[in-house]
């Protein structure tokens, strides 16, 4: 398997290289979701990374955060489908990390009512907000969504064919 560097390096020059391929070949109306796209492509590989199921680079990148990350290292067996999946592994990452997201948020607002300083969060106007949000801008979800497949994919892709040079060598 190819070192968290390699995966870095891949996923930054991907990115790199699909700029200006958007300024030069998509029209001047579609290259804000295109950025979009590499954008979360670039996010998806760096921070939503498939190693975030072990002790890796991508996982020590989070910092005091990565301790979000420990339960799914706990529930998500290493290279496993549900981490390395082309489609179901960045979206997975992305509802866990939504979820923990969340469950932080209440805690810490339940915390701060316990002493008497709760913060006015009502968890089901944030929800419905933010399907609001999905439903008016379809485009730019897409975007968002195909960027962090995409993310994702590469760095299966990567882990694959280094396995299978590997073999075939």
């Amino acid at each position: 398997m190819p070192s968290g560097k390699v995966h870095d390096w891949v996923t930054i020059g991907t990115a790199l290289g699909a700029i200006p391929l958007t300024g030069m070949y998509l029209p001047p109306e579609t290259r804000p979701l295109a950025w979009l796209a590499i954008a979360s492509y670039t996010f998806s590989g760096i921070w939503l990374s498939s190693d975030l199921d072990v002790q890796s680079s991508a996982y020590r990148r989070w910092g005091p955060l990565r301790l979000l990350w420990l339960p799914y290292q706990k529930l998500v067996p290493h290279r496993s489908w549900i981490s390395h999946g082309l489609g179901v592994g960045p979206i997975l990452r992305v509802a866990y990390l939504i979820g923990m997201v969340t469950v932080l948020i209440l805690g810490v607002n339940w915390l701060l009512a316990q002493i008497g300083l709760a913060l006015q969060v009502d968890p089901h106007s944030w929800l419905l907000n933010a399907t609001d949000w999905v439903f008016t801008y379809q485009r730019e979800v897409w975007a968002l969504v195909i960027g962090l497949v995409a993310g994702g994919a590469a760095h299966s892709l990567l882990d694959f064919a280094h396995t299978r040079l590997k073999r075939w060598l």
